[in-house]
């Protein structure tokens, strides 16, 4: 299992992430785009993304580096479960292999498990930063579309999670990804 270790440019802004499901939106939709909008914080700003009706999907973007942004979604401490990985992973590789495929580094889309300063579990990716400006000005049609990619790459592994878990108690903890 790889782990990648990720710092913050500012130790507050785990604070202000959301996990990766949300009930709420925390922003308003526009009619010409009903099912994604953009919260802009100080720090970093949230990609949403409407599923349904009391369902959202939010990825944060932050600068990871002047060149770089991060795009990731929070699951807070839900993968603490993994205490054993020699057993447990081949029981994940068996029922759930999108999750397999980022705990081992071997996800199609690059997508990597991290932590940050208080060990919350991040699934995300950098990507090159398209303007050396202000973040919002980097939130353009290729990072929201990145963006959309990572939302249903996590709605990926919490449906695999949900229907066939490789632990029981694994799907009762889901609960914990939601705000």
């Amino acid at each position: 299992m790889r782990i990648y270790k990720v710092t913050f440019p500012d130790v507050t802004l785990n604070d202000m992430m959301r996990k990766v499901l949300s009930s709420t939106a925390g922003a308003t939709f526009h009619e010409e785009t009903p099912t994604f909008t953009i919260n802009i914080k100080k720090e970093m700003i949230e990609l949403i993304y409407k599923l349904a009706p009391s369902w959202y999907v939010i990825v944060n973007v932050f600068h990871a580096s002047e060149k770089e942004l991060m795009l990731c979604c929070e699951w807070g401490h839900y993968f603490d479960r993994l205490k054993n990985p020699a057993v447990q992973m081949p029981k994940i590789e068996k029922n759930c292999p999108t999750l397999y495929g980022i705990l081992v580094g071997k996800d199609p889309d690059n997508v990597v498990d991290m932590y940050d300063h208080a060990d919350s579990y991040l699934f995300g990716y950098r990507i090159p930063a398209p303007n050396k400006g202000a973040l919002i000005e980097n939130i353009t049609h290729e990072v929201i579309n990145a963006g959309l990619k990572l939302a249903n790459k996590n709605l990926q592994v919490y449906r695999e999670l949900f229907q066939n878990p490789p632990f029981p108690a694994w799907k009762d903890a889901l609960n914990e990804v939601w705000n």
